[in-house]
């Protein structure tokens, strides 16, 4: 699809539109607002190849910063997020070829990767054939940066009994690899999807049927609730505003804390 929805908040209620970017996005997906620009993980066909895909979010106009790894294309990246310092992870799972059948057959290992904006390196910290990714998912971090969480959908109608988990991984002072890796949580419903944290330490994970939150420890604290039979695919955190996204519908639920992300 060469669209995505626009929500505008200025507005009581909110409008939401689709909106054409330029050159179009090929089934995006996560994305991470930076330094006045919107990065997308982008998913791409046959055609297309996955990446990450940098927008204005004024004009709509789109540039492909990233598209492969020494020539082999990425398989369907997923979810970004990226430190003040520049520095991004993704994850780049096998959603289109499994899930979708529109993009062509992998040629990497499922993998989340690091990206350093400024040098352009590139590089595997997790996955790679190795480790407990099936399909890594949603990734986030905390406010002070320095721990990574993760989903990972491992339960498939050929296993369900597959993980559908949390990995929590700590970042080295130095950015230099990821360490003290731990399933953070294990989700009861479906799998977790989009993933946020707080001002507070708290997580988010999307899943069927609301988004649940757990404290910075992975004790479960409760479940925000969205319309019977919808599943929360991601949320945005606007101030105190948490906005939550589903299949059809998307819904909003006021906080006693803020996003952690920090424009």
């Amino acid at each position: 699809m060469p669209w995505v929805w626009r929500t505008n908040l200025n507005h009581t209620p909110p409008v939401t539109e689709k909106v054409c970017p330029s050159p179009p996005l090929t089934m995006a997906n996560g994305a991470y607002y930076q330094n006045g620009s919107v990065f997308w993980a982008q998913e791409g066909n046959w055609t297309v190849p996955g990446g990450i895909v940098r927008m204005d979010p004024l004009t709509l106009k789109t540039e492909i910063v990233l598209n492969n790894f020494f020539g082999h294309r990425f398989n369907s990246p997923n979810d970004i997020v990226i430190k003040r310092d520049g520095v991004a992870y993704f994850t780049d799972g096998y959603y289109g070829y499994d899930n979708f059948n529109d993009t062509l057959e992998p040629e990497l290992a499922n993998s989340v990767w690091r990206w350093d904006m400024h040098t352009g390196s590139l590089r595997v910290v997790l996955g790679a054939g190795g480790g407990p990714f099936t399909n890594p998912n949603g990734v986030a971090l905390n406010l002070d940066e320095d721990k990574l969480f993760i989903t990972n959908r491992g339960n498939t109608s050929d296993n369900p009994a597959g993980g559908r988990t949390i990995y929590q991984y700590s970042i080295s002072p130095t950015d230099t690899g990821l360490s003290d890796d731990h399933v953070f949580t294990y989700v009861d419903a479906g799998f977790p999807d989009g993933i946020k944290t707080d001002s507070e330490g708290r997580i988010y994970g999307a899943v069927t049927g609301g988004v649940h939150v757990f404290d910075a420890d992975g004790a479960f604290l409760g479940i925000i609730r969205v319309k019977t039979g919808d599943v929360a695919v991601n949320m945005q955190w606007v101030e105190d505003t948490l906005y939550i996204v589903g299949r059809g519908h998307m819904y909003r639920v006021h906080l006693n804390a803020t996003g952690s992300q920090m424009y």
